[in-house]
């Protein structure tokens, strides 16, 4: 486990957000619709005529955990990038805090850690916060570095250098840097990666804390239990499209597994592809799109095929993820492509 304090102190955050609920919607007092805080239209970003981001569309509300999903080469880096103007759109527009990019007004209270952070190995975590204080806006007040170091759990190991600090330790420095200054959105790439089981779940703990205070976090994983504990919403993203948006527990349905004798799993495959969706789960089991039991069964049983077991579940995340970003049994995306 990571040689720090656990993530997820108290937050003071400038918006009062006890009407915030788990929908992923503000309700605040007066409010009578909820607030975008990001939005892409027709985002586009072309390399050498391979598109990684291709006419991409999303809208963000405020006060959530919004999660961004989808394979290797899929575009969700790029998106982010363009976001936050290190990369040009080829085509498209997109805002933030309601600002049209690019707009340094409209990033100027954004936190951002994408792909693995890079700090001076023979600084402290503390002093690498310092320096980078001295570029871009003013800090919020005069204890920012102390409390963004609280927040991220690192206060106990502040004073040490970075070069001695694990991966899941410079991931935390990352976030420390991204809430630094108090922004009302953060975008997190990948910001799990290299935490222990520990310190995944006090990430959890600090990400929801931020959303119940009004911040937006916006942020890509594939830990995708993980995400669907935390997330409010999620958007798949395939090819540089949306493909599926909503609310987790709204993007899995009931599933037959149906497990069976390794010699009559081509044949019950076959009988079931030609009335369901079907797609493998392990060496054993098929997964059925089917909401009845019985139908299954009775199908094979006509046939002369007789399973182990068979039983009705919900299909998890993970479930929905492969059959929104899968085709013919390949992942959409190419690892080599720009993320």
């Amino acid at each position: 486990m990571d040689e720090s304090r656990p993530i997820g102190s108290p937050i003071t955050c400038r918006k009062d957000a006890s009407n915030v609920g788990r929908d992923g919607v503000g309700r605040r007092r007066g409010r009578k619709a909820p607030v975008e805080t990001i939005r892409c239209a027709g985002l586009s970003k072309s390399y050498g005529g391979a598109a990684a981001v291709d006419g991409l569309d999303l809208a963000v509300g405020e006060a959530q955990v919004y999660g961004f999903l989808g394979p290797n080469g899929s575009g969700k880096t790029t998106t982010m990038r363009m976001l936050l103007g290190l990369v040009r759109p080829t085509s498209g527009r997109a805002w933030l805090n309601g600002r049209a990019l690019p707009d340094p007004d409209g990033l100027a209270r954004v936190g951002a850690m994408i792909e693995e952070p890079a700090f001076h190995p023979w600084m402290t975590g503390r002093r690498n916060l310092e320096v980078l204080a001295l570029h871009g806006p003013p800090l919020p007040h005069t204890d920012a570095v102390a409390g963004a170091l609280e927040n991220a759990g690192l206060t106990s190991v502040a004073d040490r250098k970075v070069k001695t600090y694990s991966q899941g330790m410079r991931q935390r420095l990352g976030l420390a840097l991204a809430l630094m200054r108090d922004p009302s959105v953060v975008l997190l790439d990948e910001p799990m990666n290299g935490m222990d089981p520990a310190a995944v779940r006090e990430f959890r703990a600090t990400m929801r804390s931020l959303a119940d205070r009004g911040t937006t976090v916006f942020l890509s994983s594939h830990q995708l239990t993980e995400v669907e504990q935390l997330c409010d919403r999620v958007a798949v993203v395939a090819s540089g499209r949306v493909v599926a948006e909503g609310r987790p527990r709204d993007m899995t349905a009931a599933v037959v597994r149906v497990v069976l004798a390794p010699a009559d799993r081509t044949e019950a495959r076959t009988l079931l592809a030609a009335r369901f969706p079907v797609r493998d789960k392990g060496p054993d089991a098929l997964l059925v799109g089917a909401g009845d039991g019985r139908a299954v069964n009775e199908l094979l049983g006509r046939a002369g095929v007789w399973a182990h077991q068979i039983r009705v579940e919900r299909s998890d995340l993970e479930d929905a993820f492969l059959d929104l970003t899968t085709s013919d049994g390949e992942v959409a995306g190419d690892a080599t492509a720009p993320r």
